[in-house]
């Protein structure tokens, strides 16, 4: 599962990229290929985002043993992708310097600790579809609404938020996603006594707060750090099928329609979890979703 992981996602992508890059390509072209991306120089900007989340992810795992090994590869890996100009740089000679320094095993044990310590969903490609096909429908009905219009604005551009973390996903895993959601259910925290009457009462708002707040808990490895709440509810028997994240918005919203506010709904979600566990542990129709290489979304 650590292709769910920011360093799983860097191992992965080098993978595809030295085991089908064409050696005389610039290394631009190559990495671009391997991340589902149009193989233009411009779309590196992507990879050295990643290169840059990936090794701030392996500096935060320095309180663990043994590792600072690990770490320093991938902190001379991001020196070498900036000294050498990808653009320029001929693939061959940069999957040489992968070979020669260990870099794929280094990021492999990297990606191991972060999902030993910090195990994140796997997200399929169906499930990215029919998530970014919920994140268009609501944005339309956002559109469509009566809701105020500093409101309607402000949803929009949290929604395309959410869609560009969904379109990203072959870049950031399923961190990405996550650090969206968990930004924009702070925000909704915030915002929630800022509201007016009627916004507040509005279906469309309810709707979008509960597929939100219902996916930052679905997502989230470590339940509600974001407002000092800890539920350490990741098993590797959680239903990760786009269902199960619909039945949980289902809960959510049934709340929010008995008059539940978003603090309540946060602190009443961990009892949600646990209920739906058990019910995915002993349902006899479902199945471990296990990892594999990840189809992801253009």
């Amino acid at each position: 599962m650590t292709q769910s992981n920011r360093l799983g996602r860097l191992e992965s992508i080098l993978y595809e990229a030295v085991t089908n890059g064409e050696k005389s390509q610039r290394s631009t072209i190559v990495l671009a290929e391997a991340m589902n991306l149009d193989s233009n120089d411009q779309n590196i900007v992507f990879f050295y985002e990643l290169l840059s989340k990936a090794k701030e992810d392996a500096i935060s795992l320095r309180r663990y043993p043994r590792i600072d090994s690990y770490i320093k590869v991938i902190e001379e890996l991001v020196i070498f992708s900036i000294t050498n100009h990808l653009y320029s740089l001929v693939w061959n000679n940069f999957a040489i310097y992968l070979n020669d320094k260990n870099v794929l095993i280094a990021l492999s044990a990297l990606a191991h600790y972060v999902d030993t310590h910090e195990p994140r969903k796997f997200l399929d490609q169906d499930f990215l579809i029919k998530l970014k096909s919920e994140f268009d429908e609501l944005s339309k009905k956002v559109l469509e609404s009566d809701l105020s219009r500093e409101l309607k604005t402000y949803l929009s551009v949290i929604i395309e938020n959410i869609l560009k973390a969904i379109r990203k996903y072959t870049v950031d895993g399923v961190q990405g996603l996550e650090e969206a959601a968990k930004s924009l259910a702070y925000d909704l925290l915030i915002l929630e006594p800022k509201l007016k009457d009627e916004d507040k009462q509005n279906p469309i708002l309810k709707q979008f707060i509960a597929i939100e707040l219902g996916l930052v808990t679905f997502i989230t490895p470590n339940l509600y750090d974001i407002i000092g709440v800890v539920a350490a509810l990741h098993d590797e028997s959680w239903r990760t099928d786009f269902q199960s994240l619909i039945t949980h918005r289902d809960n959510i919203a049934k709340m929010l329609n008995e008059g539940a506010t978003i603090q309540e709904v946060f602190n009443k979600a961990p009892d949600i979890f646990k209920q739906e566990t058990k019910k995915s542990i002993s349902g006899k129709e479902q199945k471990l979703i296990t990892p594999a290489k990840e189809d992801v979304i253009n």
